[in-house]
């Protein structure tokens, strides 16, 4: 299938959710809409080699939102479009996707939620920073190719209250992810689902322990990935302001790929460490998250990678209208498939002001660096700023 086709299919897809949606959507709902304008200067705005890479820009982005509450749940319909226009250099950079969420509670010890999306936009572009969930980060592999991923996602799940003590969640999905050019090797669909089961100690903490199994395969034909994570979990409220989300376990990888000239396919099997953290503070002027996160997931650069990361995020309000923001990110990435490279890192940092002029409308500075290392082509960091006005309109 060719790269259109599959953008028109999966056009008609999120489409078609949303005219699915759009009835539960009638009735009184909260509309809301932010739109985003940006003067920035880069010296690297896509991590790409060679020099002479710098240039000023201006980016403009829209992002409207509807949002309808019940006594039982949420549904909730969401896009974005963001375009980047450069003074210099580079052709102009989009970015847009679309959401339809919904979560009910349909007894009461049984809530579910079902989630369908879609966004593009060109790796290694704007802000990559780690988010504490994998599927959400850059694809390090791929940064400085200036390539556009297309990804469409379905999941859904339910959590199960068994005894006053004891809850059950199962969850599945499937995600596409296609490219605008490349070998073969980088299309990729990932499906699969996780069960778990938590026992709350006392009012505060809780443990559990869930598995997950999905799949990946690419467009070459036989290859392939099955990926097995069992694990312990753990989630505590340690104070008034602190709390802790963990998980610690393994990762068991059967890796099937072509044989080569002899035909057939060869299996190889991977076992590594697995597991999440998530510590965060929120208090009356500071609020503080540290993420972590190790696991086995799909790339574009051709397999299957072992992926490390950990970010943190902060902000602090001066005063009741002044804040001051940052956030770092590091990625490790290492392929498990034979001739695709060894490993590639990638870092990032930003620090910021914003100023709240009056109801929905702030005004801000950021400043910026960003660096990848490891196998290709050394590459020059990115070092930028940039001013901006955000405003936030909501209605009925």
């Amino acid at each position: 299938m060719t790269d259109t086709r599959w953008r028109r299919r999966s056009s008609l897809l999120i489409l078609a959710g949303l005219a699915v949606g759009a009835p539960a959507m009638a009735g009184k709902a909260k509309f809301s809409v932010e739109t985003n304008y940006r003067l920035g200067y880069d010296t690297n705005p896509f991590l790409s080699a060679g020099s002479d890479l710098s240039t000023t820009y201006v980016e403009t982005s829209v992002a409207p939102k509807l949002v309808k509450q019940t006594e039982k749940g949420q549904v909730s319909l969401s896009g974005h479009f963001g375009r980047t226009a450069y003074f210099r250099r580079y052709d102009k950079a989009d970015q847009y996707g679309a959401e339809l969420a919904a979560q009910q509670r349909l007894s009461p010890k049984l809530s579910a939620f079902a989630v369908l999306s879609y966004d593009s936009e060109i790796i290694g572009q704007g802000d990559d920073s780690v988010t504490g969930n994998p599927i959400d980060n850059p694809d390090v592999n791929l940064i400085g190719l200036r390539r556009r991923a297309d990804t469409a996602r379905a999941s859904a799940g339910f959590d199960y209250q068994a005894t006053p003590k004891d809850t059950i969640s199962v969850d599945g999905g499937y995600t596409a992810t296609r490219y605008g050019s490349g070998p073969p090797g980088n299309d990729s669909d990932n499906y699969g689902g996780r069960i778990g089961w938590q026992h709350a100690v006392s009012a505060r903490t809780k443990i559990g322990i869930s598995g997950s199994v999905y799949k990946i395969e690419y467009d070459t034909p036989g290859l392939s990935t099955l990926i097995m994570q069992p694990a312990v979990t753990f989630s505590s409220q340690l104070s008034e302001t602190w709390t802790v989300d963990g998980s610690l376990g393994m990762s068991f990888s059967d890796l099937t790929q072509p044989a080569g000239i002899a035909g057939g396919t060869v299996t190889s099997k991977t076992t590594g460490l697995a597991g999440s953290l998530e510590l965060c503070h929120t208090g009356i002027k500071d609020n503080f998250c540290f993420y972590g996160d190790r696991s086995v997931s799909a790339s574009g650069f051709g397999g299957t990678v072992e992926r490390t990361q950990f970010g943190v995020n902060y902000r602090r309000s001066l005063t009741e209208r002044v804040g001051v923001t940052w956030n770092g990110s590091y990625s490790n990435s290492k392929s498990q498939v034979a001739g695709f490279g060894d490993t590639r890192q990638f870092v990032s940092g930003r620090a910021g002001v914003d100023w709240l002029v009056r109801r929905g409308l702030t005004l801000g500075a950021t400043g910026y660096y960003r660096d990848v290392y490891g196998q290709g082509v050394p590459i020059k960091a990115d070092i930028g700023g940039e001013v901006f006005a955000r405003l936030q309109l909501t209605g009925r």
